[in-house]
Parts: C-alpha cells; structure tokens; sequence
C-alpha cells in the first residue's frame, strides 16, 4: 500500500472529548471552569429526519441551531477547537444518504458554520467506501481539511471494514488520524489493560496500512477514545482503567485522546446505570475530563 503520510499529530497530547450537543445537558463554559479544557469533539452530524442529504445536528436540530451554536461561540471564545463530528451509532448518516459531491458540500457546511477545518468521520454503519474517500478527498485538496476516521475495535485491533476503510484513504493519498473505539467489546480480565491491548493491535493494524511510516509516526496519527462508567455491552470503564489508558497514550506518544462523553462525566445516577448524562459509576463531577486534561 501507499506510504502516505497522517496529518500531522498535536505536538501535544490533545484531549477533545465528545460533546453531545442535541441533548444540550453540558455546558462548555462550567467544563472550562472546573477542568480547563476548551477543546470538543461536536456530535453528532447526520441526515434529517426524512434521510435526504440535508446535514443536521443528530437528525433533528438544523446547523444553525441557536443552542449548538452557543455552546460553539463559547468554544471559540475560550480559544478551543470544535471538532465535527459526523455518524456515529444510531440515525441516517449523511454518508448513505448523500452522493460524494453532496457529501463534501455537506461537510464544508457544517465545519464552516461551527469556524472549524477538523472533520471527524464515525463509522459505525455500512457505507459506501468509494463515496466516502471521494468527498473527503474533495474536502481536503480545498481547504486541506484535518480528517478522523472513527472506527470500532476489539482485543484483535480493527474490523474487517475498519481496514478497508483505511486502505482505501492510503491508496487515495488521503491524509488521516485513527480514532481507536476502545469500547463495547468482549474481553477478559483487567479493563484498563485490555484496552491498552486493543489499541496495541490497532497501532499493528495502521502499520500494516502505512508501511513507510516509523513507529513514532504511527503512534503520532493514533488516538483512543474510551465510554467512560458503564459501556453499552457491560464493560466498566473506572477512573483507575483510565488512568492505565491514559498513561499508556502518553508514554508512547498517541495524537490524542477522546471519550464518550463530557456529559456522562459525572456520577449523578445509581451505580450501573447506562446513561447518556451520567457515568453510572461512583465519581466526582469531571473526574474523567480532570484525569486526561491533567
């Protein structure tokens, strides 16, 4: 395969935890207070209700929302980042709803409007690969756009699909970091080890892709993000797992480190709760956002 070179990693460890701006249950502006963080990744971008090819804010909010746009106005005053964030879990993504040229008006859209050049592609779902690479390829050449690849992982490192995503960014010179998705699957033993051991096979998986690039290199375009408290499939993400990711993305250089997500990050419900506004584990407000930023 190509040897292209990632963009090019944060000098940093970045930290740009997701923000579910729809549910519009946590403020940037606290966030900043208590952590000092100001950069977030924005989710989640998709079709509208009747799945046609219009970008919205989770399928039901328009771009211009006056809430989301708040919440990205005090982003931009703190002098953070809005990270785009587009796909994820659930809904009709723009990318099975739109043709490549539609999907890059799309994407310049809705990063023009949030003052961002950082997209981040969630692919949870069955795309259309050549259409995806199409309309990024597209974004970039015009406004060299900095591009993520989400994709979902287990002990054994990428899915099938997750690689030939990849592949085909490589074989079109696209330029990309990986976002590891060290959540929601099985394994034994240790949590905060087995996702330390997840993103290991990824990092082989990438230099399986990206033949020509050193292991520092492959290191630099890697990130991990983790479900913080209770995962979907049972897993339970402790502030202890944390610190062993955290610690082990540090120690070897990783781009940067995202979680799911800022508004769970606090333990205001019973322990094994599955929220989208709480952890479901026992913790102070922010620990997570606290630990990695720290």
């Amino acid at each position: 395969m190509p040897s292209t070179a990632p963009s090019a990693a944060a000098a940093e460890f970045a930290v740009a935890p997701y923000l579910d701006v729809v549910s519009g249950t946590a403020d940037v502006a606290a966030i900043h207070a208590a952590t000092g963080l100001s950069d977030f990744t924005l989710a989640f971008l998709l079709a509208d209700k009747a799945g046609t090819c219009t970008p919205t804010w989770g399928g039901t909010k328009a771009l211009t929302d006056s809430a989301v746009q708040a919440e990205i106005a005090k982003i931009t005053a703190l002098g953070g980042q809005a990270v785009i964030s587009t796909g994820g879990a659930t809904g009709t993504y723009l990318e099975q709803s739109c043709d490549a040229t539609e999907l890059a008006t799309a994407y310049g859209k809705a990063l023009d409007l949030a003052g961002s050049n950082h997209l981040d592609v969630d692919i949870e779902q069955d795309v259309d690969v050549t259409t995806v690479i199409s309309a990024l390829t597209s974004l970039q050449q015009s406004r060299d756009a900095e591009i993520t690849f989400t994709v979902p992982v287990g002990t054994a490192g990428l899915t099938d699909g997750g690689v030939s995503l990849l592949r085909a960014a490589a074989a079109a010179n696209l330029q990309v970091n990986v976002n590891a998705m060290v959540m929601n699957f099985a394994a034994g033993g240790d949590w905060g080890t087995a996702m330390v051991t997840a993103t290991e096979a990824v990092r082989g998986d990438l230099a399986a892709v990206w033949t020509g690039l050193n292991a520092a290199q492959i290191y630099g375009m890697l990130g991990v993000t983790p479900m913080i408290g209770v995962n979907d499939t049972g897993a339970v993400t402790t502030i202890d797992d944390a610190r062993t990711l955290a610690g082990y993305a540090r120690e070897n250089g990783l781009g940067f480190l995202r979680f799911w997500s800022v508004n769970r990050d606090n333990g205001d419900c019973a322990a094994g709760t599955l929220s989208g506004t709480c952890s479901g584990i026992s913790q102070d407000e922010y620990a997570f956002t606290s630990l990695f930023t720290g």
